[in-house]
């Protein structure tokens, strides 16, 4: 009966300091955390890899249709993830002023230039390019993409409609010689307010302002096509420059990108000026206004 009592006794202790040793041990560890996905690809070098391919069918669509090509430039490179609109918008108009002073010393040997109405759109555009690069920094990057994406909506009809225009224009002068218009007080006052607004828009969406600056002279001067393409062209030159210099001081300029660009751009402007493209009249524009809207509202809707 001891033996029984003892042995029971032994037992009772080796189960109670089991249960202690359980009680106080260290718990297993939890298990290792998964491992963090990768980080997302930068999008500054994607937009570097497409700045040639892009910058080439801007300048090719862009001489085509008489458009810079800062409007397919800028939505094209903004869609890269991390890459900020600002920047885009400094860099693009390395690509700008050298398509434009390439094709303005070209329409100057040729006396296509209306240099008063160039002087006097140049004149209110340089004082607003600067303020419209300096925007960029105030306004949050879906504010900018969504200036960008209402812009591009509102002129991209005025692509087609300027090709119309200019048409209409042509077969109303049957031919004539070309007479330009007096500086009356009217025309310099639509003049100076179409500088001003091209000259901000250049700065802000990093435009040659050829969009806004063209159709204007189409549909209220006698200014033939080749002579209202050159004058807006000549006009931006310098606000052009003036907003580059602006968005550089403000560290908005990536140097080899905008090299890039320029380089793509003049070579597809190179081809586009000489290729004949067997297409409807009115169609390349058609499909370029096309083209606008659609960029237009992609960005309205990720902005």
């Amino acid at each position: 009966m001891m033996a029984l009592s003892s042995a029971l006794l032994m037992r009772s202790r080796s189960a109670l300091s089991s249960s202690i040793k359980r009680g106080f041990s260290t718990p297993p560890p939890p298990p290792p955390p998964p491992p963090p996905p990768p980080p997302p690809p930068d999008g500054y070098a994607r937009a570097d890899a497409l700045a040639l391919p892009v910058g080439l069918v801007a300048g090719l669509f862009g001489s085509v249709v008489g458009v810079g090509g800062g409007v397919l430039i800028v939505p094209a490179l903004t869609s890269c993830q991390g890459v900020a609109q600002k920047v885009v918008s400094g860099t693009s108009l390395v690509a700008v002023l050298a398509t434009s002073a390439i094709s303005t010393t070209q329409y100057v040997r040729t006396d296509a230039v209306d240099v008063p109405a160039a002087a006097i759109v140049a004149a209110t555009a340089v004082l607003s390019a600067p303020a419209g690069a300096r925007a960029t920094t105030v306004l949050s990057q879906s504010a900018l993409k969504k200036c960008l994406g209402a812009f591009l909506c509102a002129a991209a009809p005025l692509v087609p409609a300027k090709h119309y225009w200019f048409r209409q224009k042509s077969q109303g002068e049957g031919g004539a010689a070309e007479q330009r218009q007096p500086m009356d007080a009217s025309r310099v006052a639509l003049l100076a307010a179409t500088g001003g607004i091209a000259g901000f828009a250049s700065g802000l969406l990093g435009i040659g302002g050829g969009t806004v600056v063209s159709p204007v002279l189409a549909l209220f001067t006698d200014l033939p096509q080749v002579s209202a393409v050159a004058t807006s062209l000549a006009a931006m030159f310098v606000p052009s420059a003036v907003a580059l210099a602006t968005h550089h001081q403000l560290g908005n300029v990536r140097p080899r990108m905008g090299a890039v660009l320029a380089v793509g751009t003049a070579a597809g402007a190179f081809v586009g000026a000489r290729c004949a493209i067997n297409a409807p009249d009115g169609a390349l524009e058609g499909a370029f206004g096309g083209g606008m809207a659609f960029l237009g509202l992609r960005t309205l809707l990720k902005s």
